[in-house]
This record gives C-alpha cells, sequence and structure tokens, in this order.
C-alpha cells in the first residue's frame, strides 16, 4: 500500500508541506548541509542523483556549495518541480537539472557518483526495495546519503508537555498516512543489507540552542500547521494554538530547549 507522500498532492497540499520542506532547509539543513557538502567533496562526486528533492531547497544549497558537481532532482510531485524550478533560474543555477519522476527499480539505469535523499525513504511503502534500487544506480565506490526522521528521539532538556503532546500527535499522523518518522533508527541496517560498505550513520540534534529560536520555531510552527491541515482530527485547533503560543513564548522555549533530530547515513558501494 502506497504512503500518502507517493500519492498525487492537491495544490493544498502540496503548500503546506512546501512551508514545511522550506523551513527544515533554513533550520535542520544549516547542520546537514555541510555534513552532505563534505561527504560528496571527500568521496570527488562528478554526478549526483537527488531523490525526492522536493521545491529544491535543500538541493540548490548543496549544488551552490559544489558547483564542480553535476545534479539531478527528482520528485514525483510536478508542482514541487515547478517550484524548484522557478527558484533555479532565479539563481542561474547552472549545474543542476530537474524532472519529474517517481524513484523505483523500473527507473532509469544511468549510474552516478553519488545518490542522496532526505526525508525520503521514511515514506516509501517499499523501503528495502528503495535502497537496493539506490544502490543498482551508484557506480562502483559510489555513495549514497540519507538524511531520515528520527522522532523517537524528540525531546526537551526540561520535560515540557504542550512537547510532548506535539510528539505523540506527530506520532499518530505518521501512522496514519504510512510514514516511519523512525527511519532514522534503521537506515543504518538498510544499507548494510543492501550491500553498502563503511556505513556511518550520526544523529543532527535541531534545538533552539543550535539553529536559534527563530528558525527552531518557523519549523515547529510549519510541522503543526501542516499536521492540523492533514489530520485536524488527530491534530486539532487547541493544539495548534497551544503549540504557536508556547513558540511565541521565546524565554521559555529557549529555556525548555526541545529538539528535532534526524539521523545522516552514508555508505558506499563496493
Amino acid at each position: 500500500m502506497s504512503s500518502v507522500m507517493e500519492s498525487k498532492l492537491t495544490p493544498e497540499q502540496h503548500a503546506a508541506i512546501k512551508k514545511v520542506l522550506v523551513a527544515q532547509t533554513d533550520s535542520l539543513g544549516r547542520l546537514e548541509v555541510p555534513v552532505v557538502a563534505s561527504l560528496l567533496r571527500e568521496r570527488r562526486c562528478r554526478s549526483v542523483l537527488d531523490i525526492g528533492c522536493g521545491e529544491g531547497s535543500f538541493l540548490l544549497k548543496i549544488a551552490s556549495a559544489i558547483r564542480s558537481a553535476r545534479f539531478l532532482g527528482i520528485d514525483q510531485n510536478e508542482l514541487a518541480i515547478r517550484d524548484a524550478l522557478r527558484i533555479m533560474k532565479r539563481k542561474s543555477m547552472r549545474n543542476v537539472t530537474l524532472e519529474t519522476a517517481f524513484f523505483d527499480s523500473t527507473f532509469r539505469q544511468t549510474r552516478f557518483d553519488a545518490i542522496m535523499t532526505r526525508y525520503t525513504v521514511q515514506h516509501s511503502s517499499k523501503p528495502e526495495e528503495f535502497v537496493k534500487s539506490a544502490r543498482d544506480r551508484l557506480k562502483r565506490k559510489g555513495t549514497f546519503i540519507a538524511v531520515e526522521s528520527l522522532d523517537d528521539y524528540m525531546d526537551c532538556h526540561v520535560r515540557d508537555p504542550v512537547w510532548v503532546e506535539f510528539r505523540s500527535r506527530l506520532d499518530t499522523i505518521h501512522k496514519r498516512v504510512g510514514s516511519n518518522n523512525n527511519m532514522g533508527k534503521s537506515i543504518g541496517l538498510l544499507l548494510r543489507r543492501a550491500g553498502f560498505r563503511d556505513v556511518r550513520v550520526q544523529v543532527v540534534l535541531c534545538s533552539p540552542s543550535t539553529v536559534g529560536w527563530q528558525r527552531f520555531s518557523r519549523v515547529v510552527r510549519a510541522f503543526a500547521g501542516l499536521a492540523f491541515s492533514f489530520c485536524p482530527d488527530i491534530f486539532d485547533r487547541q493544539l495548534y494554538q497551544d503549540v504557536t503560543a508556547w513558540l511565541d513564548n521565546r524565554k521559555v522555549v529557549e529555556e525548555r530547549d526541545p529538539y528535532l533530530c534526524t539521523a545522516l547515513a552514508c555508505g558506499n558501494r563496493p
């Protein structure tokens, strides 16, 4: 059974998801981009496929950092690719190509120096097949990089009931839409079972301390808006108002220092 993110999205759903993706790049991306860019430089990658590039904010930051590489970004959401094309043209990015495409075992057999995905494997209804298909599209000694959610590690320096409820409702929504918000726990094992070598996984913490109160508040507010718009019976208006009011209290949020977690995994094809 396909997950919601593997289905065709409405313009309204796309708009809500876009806000989250942009906010993720502005917050979590500040921690993830340097790591991903360093891995691509270290492996001297010249051709990179980004699967599930969305509206392109993360991909374009990576491509801006590594002008010597050629990037192909794909996403099954045509609306997202249109957004990414507009940004790419505005920034005059010459080392990026974008296409509307769904990635699975039938995707074309071109091989790349590196393949990267961000919050994509967790939405796949067949994650094992997805990772193996990525391996098959890599050149020998090619690198696979995956950034995935690790929501079980979401917490606060000082426990807070609003943050606890926020996390609990997000868990319920992920189960409903068919996504694994703890893919970060198993991504290393998936890479090893697919035949990757030198598998590494590191955890990234996004909090007011690591990215600043404004960026942190913006991404959590975007998540709350997405949850309320997709599943108001689970993430109701009262909780949305509680979360946004809590985020507006800078002193409390900075003292509690809540954090979002992601796992950044990489492995090499023999």
